[in-house]
């Protein structure tokens, strides 16, 4: 009987350390229900970004928060806008291929160390600086490929999840000029599908939180280092045969499109060439839910929501419709439960 005990107890010990190892399950067939924004959010403020007819933002593709600034992209071309309390300071909308102009805005960041607007040009492969008054201080070349990138303390983390052959993937680190400095994630080769997605991290000033689409983990990054965080079970993942295909697509699995790491929950939003679902994670019990219905119940009655963008991990910032000729941006503050 107590041989009987002593394996029974391995046996229990080997599938709670498989469990463990393949992360935890998030299973996308099961039984749907209605998440309501308000489950967990704690309270709500609302903010007015002032701007005119000269900087019109038709969609907010990025938003970066620097005590009183508000800086951010227009998804429809219309350069960089800055805002200092809550008033539209300049906007950064030099377009060309001069000395001091960019041919396209890949993606942006701040570099709060030395207050500079950073503009990732892919088009030329130049890394073009500006102080948040708008003047020009310095265009850098960046050889990499990369589908995003942000600035902590001083450094880039520049971000290239799909494998491009004979060029750089994975996660690494820049100084502040655009030199490499070291890889913080590193290349897959399997990972060869690639879909371009809105959001890639969640910044914060002390790192960012990156969901690896591909292997579904969770990690914190830091200019130093790479620690994981999270790995899940996605049910059903995309299998490794349609990741080493650039063609195919996700098919009919699933693949993470967007994520918000906040501090008590972890908010996933998972798509397929035919569905859409999101996951409400509960850090706290480990205990999650799945819904094809996400529901904004704190908006008011008479707007609609455009963009949502994460600020640190205890807000959320949902952009709302304006009236005609409001060339205001309407923003919705989402304080999460702590």
């Amino acid at each position: 009987m107590k041989i009987l005990y002593i394996l029974l107890f391995f046996i229990l010990l080997f599938s709670c350390k498989q469990e463990a190892d393949n992360g935890i399950k998030i299973d996308l067939t099961q039984k749907k229900t209605k998440i309501r924004y308000s489950e967990f959010v704690d309270s709500v403020s609302y903010l007015t970004l002032y701007s005119n007819d000269s900087c019109i933002v038709s969609q907010i593709r990025q938003l970066y928060v620097d005590s009183s600034y508000i800086i951010l992209s227009d998804r429809n071309g219309n350069g960089i806008c800055v805002f200092q309390n809550n008033k539209l300071l300049c906007n950064i909308a030099h377009y060309g291929r001069g000395p001091q102009e960019f041919i396209t805005i890949t993606g942006f960041c701040l570099d709060k160390s030395n207050k500079h607007i950073c503009i990732y040009d892919n088009e030329s492969r130049k890394l073009v600086k500006y102080t948040y008054n708008g003047a020009f201080v310095g265009k850098y070349p960046l050889p990499d490929l990369m589908r995003s990138f942000t600035n902590v303390k001083g450094k880039f983390i520049c971000i290239q999840p799909a494998y491009l052959r004979k060029m750089r993937s994975g996660i690494w680190t820049t100084d502040s000029e655009g030199k490499f400095g070291k890889v913080l994630v590193p290349e897959n080769s399997d990972n060869v599908y690639e879909a371009l997605y809105p959001h890639y991290f969640n910044y914060n000033d002390e790192g960012i939180s990156y969901y690896d689409r591909y292997d579904n983990r969770l990690f914190f990054i830091t200019p130093d280092s790479a620690y994981l965080k999270y790995r899940f079970n996605l049910i059903p993942a995309m299998p490794r045969a349609l990741k080493r295909n650039e063609d195919k697509g996700v098919q009919d699995y699933f693949m993470l499109a967007t994520c918000y790491d906040f501090e008590k929950y972890i908010l996933l939003f998972y798509g397929s060439t035919k569905e859409f679902y999101q996951v409400l994670y509960n850090k706290a019990d480990s205990t999650y839910r799945v819904t094809e219905d996400l529901v904004n119940d704190l908006l008011p009655d008479d707007k609609n929501e455009v963009s949502e963008h994460y600020i640190d991990p205890y807000t959320l910032a949902v952009e709302m419709s304006a009236e005609e000729n409001d060339y205001n941006l309407h923003l919705q503050i989402l304080h999460i439960k702590k």
